[in-house]
């Protein structure tokens, strides 16, 4: 098999990426589910085919759980629990990505996986043609796309799968249109038509929730309805999850939610159906139940040297002024200057405080510190900056530095590019805006950020990968002797289960605690209402709502919900 990752072929160790090869012929036992998910006893999921299921919950537990899926996890999760996935009753071992594909799993990434060297029928049949793959015969699959089907040739299947597929997903273009003519959703849609054209058994969408106006989200949620109604080849329909940060608006797409990284036991994994808006306030409900109960970010070890130096503090607001006042920031994609991501957000930070923005990946808060740390993200930004009520320059990451604001992260923005024989490289906004400058990257791209490293270069002898844990761990407590006024913090509480966790979040609470202002991005409300005094909901690069959590009076679950519902729902 051979497949496209990122814009460029990748070869056998990164197709299961970007498309999938059906598993052909299966049929589905009618009397158990089309998939299950099994930790031990725990059943996590439980699907029927023909439905479009949800899998909601924090990023960190979401993204494990696609990597799981997808077999980009490798054979380390499963080494250390009792994870089992059966696909219409048969246990399928998912130990590297050409084995999930193999089993009938395709990921669908949003638009991600499109290749802009080819059309959208070669993007759709992407590591699924007839015959010896693309590099010995793409050039006569094109010529049957776009010339019809030369007698008792079997390329002439490939484009009715493409013209179905497409069908399907109700994308109305002509196989031989270049990639770079379709909007954003529109490249979405082939990347959903090239799982329907393979046959998959389950189609995993792999989405944040934002980018999309209200008219494209309908239709993207129709043609979601449509693949799960759509059988395959093998007479069965396939399973649709969701994997999405949405709750609000759910019950349009979706039969049932399953809610992740919630806890264990009685709090979590759970599923509810979702049918109406009340229903999805439900499953807000219980959300913020279960991201209350969470352990994980609690308990420090109060003899270790890290706890003694980081002393509770009063979380009441403080009454010196100063600290960090942002003013109609924005800030724009860093490889397209008219595409807006930051739009004209504005939030003051006083010194002690500990300020929280809370938002999925593509809300913009992840790029708001970044491009506030030395304009490290956008191509173009712009807005005012002041520190202890005075105007400050954060052109460069060195004026930055000297006007007493630093910023790190554990999980640095990247972006996917393809080089050398297509094997993908990973780089930085600033790396990409000046790419693209100079014309070394296509503009037109759509360039979505990612926090993770892809595929190929995972694996790949000194591939970016950003700090490990205990690095950004001991990063975090080199800030208590720096002359920093204010500290912006992206992501850094790690995973819930890490016993780091709680260390964390105790040396930000020590770092507030001496007289800077901090601010931190993260898409999980359970841990920024732990640390935060304030939390800033934000979607789609604006701010839409503020909530100030009252873990005394209301207690942490109640604190929860009160951030979710600052946002709308979790978005």
């Amino acid at each position: 098999m051979t497949a496209n990752h990122g814009g460029e072929r990748t070869g056998e160790q990164a197709g299961a990426l970007a498309s999938v090869r059906g598993p052909g012929g299966d049929a589905t036992v009618p009397s158990v589910p089309a998939l299950e998910v099994l930790d031990g006893d725990e059943t996590v999921l439980a699907v029927e085919a023909g439905v479009v299921h949800a899998v909601v919950g924090p990023r960190s537990a979401t993204r494990r759980f696609v990597d799981a899926l997808s077999g980009a996890a490798g054979g380390r999760r499963r080494r250390r629990t009792a994870e089992v996935v059966r696909i219409a009753g048969t246990a399928v071992a998912l130990a590297s990505r050409a084995a999930s594909s193999a089993a009938g799993i395709a990921v669908v990434t949003g638009g991600q996986a499109i290749s802009w060297t080819q059309d959208v029928g070669d993007n759709v049949l992407l590591g699924n043609e007839h015959g010896s793959g693309v590099d010995g015969f793409g050039a006569a699959v094109r010529a049957a796309l776009r010339f019809g089907r030369p007698g008792g040739d079997t390329r002439g299947s490939d484009r009715d799968r493409v013209v179905r597929a497409l069908a399907t997903v109700g994308l109305a273009t002509e196989p031989t249109t270049a990639v770079a003519e379709l909007t954003a959703l529109e490249r979405r849609l082939v990347e959903l038509a090239r799982a329907v054209a393979a046959g998959a058994a389950v189609v995993i969408v792999d989405e944040s929730g934002a980018g999309l106006s209200t008219p494209e989200r309908e239709r993207w949620q129709t043609a979601l309805r449509s693949v799960a109604a759509t059988p395959r080849p093998s007479g069965t329909a396939p399973v649709v999850l969701l994997v999405t940060g949405t709750v609000t608006g759910l019950a349009a797409v979706a039969s049932a939610v399953t809610l992740l990284g919630t806890g264990s036991g009685a709090n979590g994994p759970r599923t509810l159906p979702v049918s109406d808006a009340a229903d999805e306030r439900r499953v807000l409900d219980a959300l913020a139940v279960g991201l209350g109960s969470a352990a994980g970010l609690r308990g420090v070890d109060r003899t270790s040297d890290s706890a003694r130096s980081c002393p509770d503090r009063d979380t009441r607001p403080t009454e010196r002024t100063g600290g960090l006042r942002v003013e109609q920031w924005h800030a724009s994609h860093p490889a397209d200057a008219a595409r807006t991501i930051v739009d004209g957000v504005s939030f003051a930070c006083a010194p002690g405080e500990v300020l929280g923005l809370f938002g999925p990946l593509d809300s913009g808060v992840g790029e708001v510190l970044l491009s506030l740390f030395g304009h490290s993200y956008g191509a173009t930004v712009r807005g005012a900056v002041a520190i202890d009520g005075e105007t400050v320059d954060v052109s460069t990451m060195d004026r930055a530095r000297a006007a007493g604001l630093l910023y790190t992260t554990e999980h640095p923005i990247r972006y996917d590019l393809a080089f050398l024989g297509g094997v993908p490289s990973s780089v930085s906004p600033t790396s990409l805006t000046r790419m693209v400058s100079t014309g070394l990257a296509d503009g037109r791209r759509a360039y979505p950020a990612t926090t993770g490293v892809n595929g190929l270069a995972a694996a790949l002898p000194g591939a970016h990968r950003g700090p490990t844990a205990e690095q950004f761990t001991e990063s975090l407590r080199s800030l208590l002797d720096t002359p920093a006024r204010v500290v912006l913090l992206a992501e850094p509480f790690g995973d819930r289960r890490d016993a780091g966790a709680a260390e964390r979040v105790a040396l930000i609470r020590a770092i507030a605690a001496s007289g800077r202002a901090v601010v931190v991005a993260g898409d999980d409300p359970s841990a920024l209402v732990e640390v935060c005094d304030r939390v800033i909901a934000v979607r789609n690069g604006r701010v839409v709502g503020e909530t100030r959590p009252d873990r005394d009076a209301r207690g942490h679950r109640d604190a929860v919900l009160a951030v979710l519902d600052a946002m709308g729902g979790l978005a």
